[in-house]
């Protein structure tokens, strides 16, 4: 007798959050690089690069643009909020 397998619950996002998904998947830059330590090709989102080969990560400040602030987190608790 085989176990019959249940197929993976897919949600569906509302027309609201697929349309905030992709304005901001619009607006990344999907670049290229060697690894600065092991020399491997790596891609990354706006020249911020960390390889998985051998952990090495380029500086916060090479990439080619600002990085979002907490306000622009969706889970920012706001505000004078203490962790």
């Amino acid at each position: 007798m085989t176990k019959r397998q249940t197929p993976p619950t897919v949600s569906v996002p509302c027309a609201e959050t697929a349309a905030k998904a992709a304005a901001f998947l619009d607006g990344q830059e999907i670049t290229h690089t060697q690894c600065g330590q092991c020399g491997t090709e790596i891609a990354g989102i706006k020249g911020r690069y960390s390889c998985g080969i051998c952990g090495w990560s380029n500086a916060w400040h090479e990439g080619h643009g600002e990085l979002p602030t907490a306000e622009d987190d969706p889970d920012w608790p706001g505000p004078g909020v203490k962790a």
